[in-house]
């Protein structure tokens, strides 16, 4: 497989459990595979330039800061994304391959993703589809957490998956939803949004009830269920740590 005029990015901290799976993953793909690290007190970064990629070291502000500087060190025409606990499917690395040699208008593709929950991927939390693959001068990255990238052109769809291993174990996963909550927490604050008793006590219910019964968790056995019960307890997270700041704020 011949290496395209392509540039993999991957943002890590302390991701020496997942890192050398995600470059190897897109090795033969890209020309260079840019890591940019936030401060890794671990073997992150010493696997990754063992494995060939260039690390750069930037401080983390958000994510849409860490993407966006990343494109600015691009010099490709083509730029993926892949978080260190993803891993690029060898179906996908063909049709990428096959894409990006044809003569196409178009400037960014969505990729599905398939994600990894209690020992096998998760059918219900689906469709995931993230728009990863761009031109470098047609995208920039917008929002703080759960940053979306905008395109200025035409966006195409990849059929095969980006393959998500997003947490260890359970309490991997509630820590993790913890600090995304009070990021999106913060985010929301300084928007000047407020929480209110509906997002406190019916969001949470009809999150989890969008999970459990209208994306089908409910036929995913206990996996299913565990999945939507996380879900409602992420909701109550992120809107009692907003809550929280509104409380303060007053008493100042």
């Amino acid at each position: 497989m011949s290496e395209l005029d392509l540039t993999c990015v991957i943002l890590t901290l302390n991701e020496e459990e997942n890192i050398k799976r995600a470059i190897e993953s897109v090795k033969g793909l890209s020309k260079r595979i840019l890591v940019i690290d936030s401060g890794s007190t671990d073997k992150t970064v010493e696997i990754a330039k063992n494995l060939g990629a260039e690390c750069v070291f930037k401080e983390f502000v958000n994510y849409a800061e860490q993407r966006n500087y990343a494109l600015n060190l691009v010099k490709t025409q083509w730029v993926l994304f892949l978080d260190a606990d993803e891993v690029v499917s060898e179906e996908l690395k063909k049709e990428i391959t096959n894409k990006l040699k044809e003569d196409t208008d178009i400037d960014g593709f969505l990729i599905p993703r398939k994600n990894w929950y209690l020992g096998t991927f998760l059918k219900c939390w689906s469709p995931d589809r993230l728009l990863r693959l761009f031109k470098k001068d047609k995208g920039i990255w917008k929002g703080e957490v759960h940053e979306k990238v905008e395109i200025k052109g035409k966006v195409g769809i990849l059929k095969n998956p980006i393959l998500h291993y997003p947490f260890k174990d359970l309490y991997h996963q509630y820590s993790k939803n913890l600090r995304y909550a009070k990021m999106l927490a913060e985010e929301k604050s300084k928007r000047g949004e407020k929480a209110t008793l509906f997002d406190l006590k019916i969001r949470p219910i009809l999150n989890f009830l969008k999970h459990y019964l209208l994306k089908g968790c409910i036929f995913e056995g206990k996996r299913g269920l565990i999945f939507s019960l996380f879900y409602l307890q992420y909701t109550i997270q992120k809107y009692s740590m907003l809550s929280e700041k509104q409380i303060l704020l007053k008493r100042r």
